[in-house]
């Protein structure tokens, strides 16, 4: 009796159904891989909360007043000296910083931050006292405090239509430390939606 080796491999179809069902667990996955509105605006937030810890340390290290100013038309904010000395005007090296900044001025525009879709925006800034009242500065003294006597929030938002989500970013008056508040759809009360010159 003969028999008849069977080839070892896979067939034309077997390689196919494989390759099909590869592509259909591909396409279920990379969407989750893009970052969300809550990825995107958690980050933003983050680079704000170390900006403004960064901005509150050299007013501590130079026992002297640091400004953070936000510019929400440009979607961006500028750290500056604001204090008397005049030789502190000039910031230090850093690496975070974009060699094209004049040498007085540390500038972060949001929409030049890496991201994937819908970039993160200043949504507004207000002092939180009794009533919201719209700011469009942070400035820390050589203490490492905030110089307004109440909470300053800085909302972040991400998305258009029904998507639009929002975080809030809260800078303690006393300390001068900022913290990242909870994900929401609610947007800033319309009274600070826009913010006005101090």
């Amino acid at each position: 009796m003969s028999r008849r080796r069977q080839a070892a491999g896979f067939s034309l179809i077997e390689i196919l159904l494989v390759i099909s069902i590869m592509a259909i667990v591909a396409g279920l996955v990379l969407p989750a891989s893009d970052p969300s509105i809550h990825d995107q605006l958690q980050s933003a937030a983050r680079i704000v909360v170390a900006d403004l810890a960064y901005a509150r340390s050299l007013a501590v290290t130079h026992n002297s007043s640091y400004r953070i100013d936000f510019e929400l038309a440009e979607n961006r904010y500028v750290l500056r000296h604001s204090g008397a000395e005049a030789a502190l005007d000039v910031l230090p090296q850093s690496p975070w910083r974009n060699p094209e900044d004049r040498p007085d001025e540390h500038v972060v525009d949001l929409d030049e931050l890496p991201h994937v879709g819908i970039a993160a925006r200043i949504a507004a800034v207000a002092e939180a006292g009794s009533l919201l009242r719209p700011v469009n500065n942070v400035e820390f003294g050589p203490l490492g405090e905030v110089t307004r006597p109440a909470y300053t929030v800085i909302w972040l938002g991400g998305g258009k239509g029904h998507s639009q989500r929002y975080v809030a970013v809260y800078v303690n008056p006393v300390s001068g430390l900022a913290t990242i508040g909870s994900y929401t759809a609610e947007p800033p009360p319309g009274a600070v939606a826009v913010a006005h010159s101090d």
